[in-house]
Order: C-alpha cells, then sequence, then structure tokens
C-alpha cells in the first residue's frame, strides 16, 4: 500500500511539473543588449531551441544600440509589468540596471543574467551564465604572441586594440588580453580605440589607424564584429594584417574558414542560449544552482574551424 501511494505521487509530480513548464502559458523574458552583432541573434536563437522544446513563450527584446541602457531597463520593467515567468537578462550596464532587477526580486520574477559572470552591485540573481572573459582575453592575447612570433622569427610587431562600449566586458576582454601583452614588451600596442562593438565603427576606426600607423601587424578586435571590419578596412588598403575577435559568432566562422578573418575565440552564443533556458528550466523544477555557470571556450582559426563541438 505504502508502495503504491508513493508511485502514485511521484506520477503526480511529475505531470504537475510538465504541465506548470511544459503550457504556453509559461512566459520568459530573454532581454539583449541588443541585435546589431550577430552574437545575440545566436543566443536568442538557442533560447528558441529550448524554448520551443519546452513549449515556453520566450519574448526576445533588445535596445536599437549597445549604448541605451535606459531603453533596456525600461524593457525590465514592462515585462515584470507583464508578470513573465522568469528573466534572462545580459546587461548593458550592471549598476543601471540593479534597481529594475530589484522591482523583479519584489515581483517574485526569478532572474538569470547570461553572457557574464560579475556580480550585480544590488538585487538577487539566480545563476549568472558566461564564459570568464577575462580567461577568454588571456587565450587571445596568448594567440596574438604567437602569430607575431611567426611572422618575425622572434617577438616583435604592433597591435592595434578595437574597444566596446565602456562597462564589464570590455573590461574583462582587454584586462585579460594586457595581462599577457604586459609580459612581452618587445610587442608594441599602438593604439586602442573604442569601435562600439560594432562592424561599421571596426571599420573605420582600424582604415584611420592604418593611416596613421600603416606597420599595424595585428588588430584585436574585442568583439567578432569589430575584427570583420578591421579585415575589410585591411583589405580595401590592400594590407595584410592579422585579425583576432571574440565571440565565435557563425558569420566570424565563415570568414575564419574562408581566409578573410585569423581567429576568433568562440564562446558558443548559442549554447549558451541553450544553457540559460536549461537552467531555468532546473530552477523552476527544484534544482539548487551554482551561483556562477561557467560556458565553454575555444581559439578558433584555420586548423580547427570546422571541428567545433557545439553549433
Amino acid at each position: 500500500m505504502i508502495k503504491k501511494t508513493l508511485v502514485i505521487s511521484l506520477l503526480f509530480v511529475m505531470l504537475f511539473s510538465f504541465a506548470v513548464y511544459a503550457q504556453d502559458d509559461f512566459e520568459v523574458a530573454m532581454i539583449s543588449p541588443a541585435l546589431t552583432s550577430t552574437f545575440y541573434k545566436a543566443t536568442n536563437e538557442g533560447a528558441t531551441q529550448m524554448a520551443e522544446e519546452y513549449g515556453w513563450k520566450l519574448y526576445k527584446m533588445a535596445p536599437d544600440r549597445e549604448t541605451n541602457f535606459q531603453k533596456q531597463v525600461s524593457m525590465v520593467e514592462d515585462m515584470i509589468q507583464r508578470e513573465v515567468d522568469a528573466i534572462a537578462l545580459c546587461a548593458i550596464n550592471n549598476k543601471a540596471v540593479a534597481p529594475a532587477v530589484e522591482k523583479a526580486n519584489e515581483a517574485g520574477i526569478p532572474v538569470f543574467i547570461f553572457n557574464s559572470l560579475t556580480e550585480l552591485p544590488s538585487g538577487d540573481v539566480v545563476t549568472y551564465v558566461g564564459y570568464d572573459q577575462r580567461a577568454g582575453g588571456r587565450k587571445v592575447g596568448m594567440r596574438a604572441v604567437e602569430l607575431l612570433h611567426e611572422k618575425y622569427g622572434e617577438l616583435d610587431g604592433q597591435i592595434a586594440i578595437l574597444e566596446g562600449v565602456p562597462g564589464f566586458h570590455n573590461t574583462e576582454r582587454k584586462g585579460g588580453f594586457m595581462e599577457i601583452l604586459d609580459k612581452f614588451p618587445e610587442i608594441e600596442i599602438v593604439a586602442s580605440q573604442p569601435a562600439d562593438w560594432e562592424r561599421e565603427k571596426g571599420m573605420n576606426v582600424a582604415e584611420n589607424l592604418l593611416q596613421a600607423r600603416p606597420n599595424v601587424d595585428l588588430f584585436f578586435g574585442m568583439s567578432d564584429a569589430m575584427a570583420q571590419g578591421a579585415s575589410q578596412a585591411a583589405k580595401s588598403m590592400n594590407k595584410k594584417v592579422f585579425t583576432i575577435g571574440i565571440d565565435g559568432n557563425p558569420d566570424a566562422i565563415e570568414d575564419v574558414g574562408e581566409g578573410d578573418l585569423t581567429g576568433t575565440l568562440a564562446v558558443f552564443p548559442t549554447e549558451m542560449g541553450r544553457i540559460t533556458m536549461r537552467s531555468i528550466k532546473k530552477y523552476m523544477e527544484g534544482e539548487e544552482l551554482p551561483q556562477l555557470t561557467v560556458t565553454p571556450t575555444m581559439i578558433v582559426d584555420e586548423y580547427n574551424y570546422d571541428e567545433l563541438p557545439y553549433n
């Protein structure tokens, strides 16, 4: 009798969980910094795959620019008013969005941060899903040193850095890169200028730098889009330079394969989107999650671009 009761109870719990978390009325908001980069289109794609599998309704939202943090804050507040069941957020500005996260906490809406492992200054977050961006910067720095050593047969060369919008992502990626380059003073950092994560701005800034610094050997774009812009600029000026980005966006991987981009740090944004949705599901089913959910990275170049473990 006891065994029969336990079996019935377990079946009830399973059916209840399925009914709650596989219905169309379970709503999740996915709020990105912008869709000017294919990175966030890819995270949305991964999230969409999982949401469709779970039977969830997914709201995919983003402001027009990665500098428009006020609009992103209002989007979070709008989703709180809508009383969604969970919010997945990649903050443009941690300090600016923290009060909105606190409002979500007060409303009983769990918040999940993606593409960042740095805690907000206030507000409760269930888990931070992302890669170690400083470690990623170090990986790119080591590859840059290797490329220049291969070119000259010794430690030499000039590097120009294309920065994104000031904030966590920019600070960590550049910080990791410089941790490596500071160990090799023979290699000169001739410029470090903002291009706001955007391809067109990356192209324009790179063109200006190549005119002012014609001996630049390598551009480090702290996003794929900026690195791709630098590649375009060099090609239009008949300059042969190395270009390395960070993101591993599908179009950037394709450019690596075609020889238009030297390399990228693949951070598998589509898989990151999937992991974010899986984390929400686990939490809703009562599973305890770690504060940091670290996602994988790897340098992709001409030698391994067709051997990626995720798509």
